[in-house]
């Protein structure tokens, strides 16, 4: 059955092997730089983080241009397409099943790392916020203006 293959639709199954096979490594790629942002995040090494994601910008406008080639294979019934070689056929949906599997996780990556940088945000708000009530304390003390409302007000914690 698979020696008597239409040309072309062997080429495009090969095509469409490549495609995912280039998606997969570019994910994989992804995911590694997705571990490392996190670690970055975590250590608030902003310069590193920045530079890693100017990095991980050119993966994705490179896999943006793999989806693009993809499109044409997305209406196709993959019953329908001829392969040359069945075990080819369950490499390319087992790379399939491991992609959407690289995405899933870097999605959830992603969610951590905006998360720990809204915390890290809030924190450092809260901490300026309580050097100004400092500072402000400290000027009024110094000025010899120092009445009750101030120091309720620089020491005031919201709940």
């Amino acid at each position: 059955m698979y020696q008597d293959l239409p040309h072309a639709n062997v080429l495009s199954t090969n095509h469409l092997y490549s495609l995912i096979e280039s998606k997969l490594l570019l994910l994989t790629e992804m995911q590694g730089l997705s571990i490392a942002q996190s670690d970055l995040v975590a250590k608030q090494d902003m310069s590193a983080l920045m530079t890693l994601l100017s990095r991980k910008q050119d993966l994705m406008g490179r896999l943006l241009h793999i989806q693009s080639q993809l499109v044409p294979f997305q209406p196709q019934d993959p019953e329908q397409r001829v392969w040359a070689d069945p075990a080819r056929r369950k490499t390319c949906q087992n790379r399939i099943a491991r992609c959407d599997q690289l995405l899933q996780q870097m999605i959830i990556m992603e969610t951590r790392s905006l998360d720990t940088m809204h915390l890290l945000r809030e924190i450092g708000a809260a901490q300026l916020q309580q050097k100004t009530n400092a500072s402000t304390l400290q000027h009024a003390y110094q000025a010899g203006e120092l009445d009750k409302s101030i120091i309720d007000n620089a020491f005031c914690v919201e709940g």
